[in-house]
């Protein structure tokens, strides 16, 4: 069997394609720990994950919740203020807040909150309720064709079993918390739900 013009210019194609892939890819993900290590270290303490976290996390990326919760807050006064705390606005996420993470949730979508600095936020029992039943957590809004809608467009996780829901709260507590950001305007921190 003959192969025409054609398909070995595909195969061509195709194996010049692959060749520049593969360049992008060691060039991006290889290379750059090999020429600096230090990508990957800090200086800063960083949170080392519990057993239980690790779990957590296992959770968050089996329900493919990156797919609508981003965990960065952008260098934008808007997203600054709408996920701070307590009138105190949220600090722009760093890249030494992520080296202990082994999977990215950076994530590029926001059909949910942005979930970077959410820990302690809001109590574990409110998350274990919103995980339940995130219908129902007094968020409404007003719909011009009639009455009021409940706000939140998420799944309920009610399938998960009570020790899941545990340990991805657990790790969702531990969200925004390497960096210590929560004080006001004279520098004393302020509490959370979960000091």
């Amino acid at each position: 069997m003959k192969i025409s013009k054609f398909e070995k210019n595909f195969l061509l194609l195709g194996l010049g394609a692959f060749f520049i892939f593969s360049i992008g890819a060691s060039l991006t993900t290889i290379l750059p720990p090999l020429i600096d290590a230090d990508l990957y270290r800090t200086d800063h303490p960083v949170h080392q994950y519990t057993e239980q976290e690790l779990r957590g996390i296992a959770i968050y990326k089996a329900e493919g919740c990156v797919y609508c919760h981003t965990q960065q807050i952008r260098a934008l006064p808007s997203d600054q203020k709408r996920y701070g705390w307590k009138m105190v606005d949220a600090p722009v996420s760093n890249s030494w807040e992520y080296v202990n993470d082994r999977s990215s949730f950076l994530g590029t979508k926001r059909t949910g909150p942005d979930l970077a600095r959410v820990g302690g936020k809001y109590s574990s029992e409110w998350h274990w309720a919103h995980f339940k039943n995130p219908r129902n957590m007094g968020e409404k809004f007003n719909q011009a064709r009639g009455p009021y809608q409940n706000a939140s467009v998420m799944p309920s996780y009610n399938f998960l079993t009570d020790e899941q829901i545990k340990d991805l709260t657990a790790y969702i507590q531990t969200l925004g918390r390497n960096l210590d950001w929560r004080k006001d305007k004279n520098g004393v921190s302020l509490n959370d739900y979960e000091n």
